[in-house]
């Protein structure tokens, strides 16, 4: 088997035991608090979570693991090959990626990068109880929501919890497999063009449009029949 491959299977043997049948947003908030991470405030905690529970899993110190930068991104795990932990909501048609100059510059000097995706089905928060409860939680509404209210900006629903369907991998070791699939519109760009508000302009970033469509790259999937 292949290095990557088997590092990938010896990721999620250790991973699988620890995601439930259903991760509810509060427990998964306070857990990441209590632990000692820096991203329980976090807004999109379902992804911020699944890094934590990942290092977890891989008896890693929570807040020195090692990671790979380019720049100002990072990808979140590494152990002999380099990985990015990703959550898809199945509700969602596309997944966005990290910052596509960065995943350019990893496959270019690492020579290969996986990623794993743990996919659902999401439960959101409809009457805004899970956001009150949030924002009482981190001591009021950030500085970021403030300038949201005052621009008139609507609201992202957030995710109240998270019902694991399927975990996949998917390996590339080229950029020129990234080409391929952005040629073919399995991929996409995400955010081109577009600026922040103070006027920056943002880094176009990696998306995939149709995940169905990478079954070429895939290296495992697990339905989470370990679980109990």
């Amino acid at each position: 088997m292949s290095g990557y491959k088997s590092e990938y299977e010896a990721i999620i043997d250790k991973l699988i035991p620890y995601i439930p049948k259903r991760i509810s947003g509060r427990d998964a908030i306070l857990q990441m608090r209590d632990e000692g991470s820096p991203n329980w405030r976090q807004m999109e905690w379902i992804g911020f979570w699944f890094e934590h529970i990942v290092k977890l899993a891989l008896n890693e110190d929570l807040n020195k693991s090692e990671q790979s930068h380019y720049g100002n991104t990072k990808f979140d795990l590494v152990r002999k090959h380099t990985w990015d932990l990703k959550v898809h909501p199945n509700q969602t048609k596309s997944l966005i990626l990290n910052d596509l100059s960065a995943i350019e510059h990893c496959l270019k000097s690492e020579g290969g990068l996986g990623f794993i995706i743990l996919s659902g089905n999401a439960e959101y928060d409809t009457d805004l109880s899970f956001k009150t409860w949030h924002d009482q939680l981190k001591g009021g509404v950030s500085k970021y929501e403030e300038e949201r209210i005052e621009r008139k900006a609507p609201s992202r629903r957030r995710k109240v919890s998270f019902v694991p369907t399927v975990i996949e991998g998917f390996w590339f070791n080229s950029f020129s497999e990234i080409e391929l699939c952005l040629a073919k519109g399995i991929m996409g760009e995400f955010q081109a063009g577009m600026r922040n508000s103070n006027g920056v302009k943002r880094m176009p970033k990696l998306a995939i449009k149709r995940i169905q469509d990478l079954g070429a790259f895939r290296i495992g999937a697990n339905f989470f029949s370990k679980i109990k």
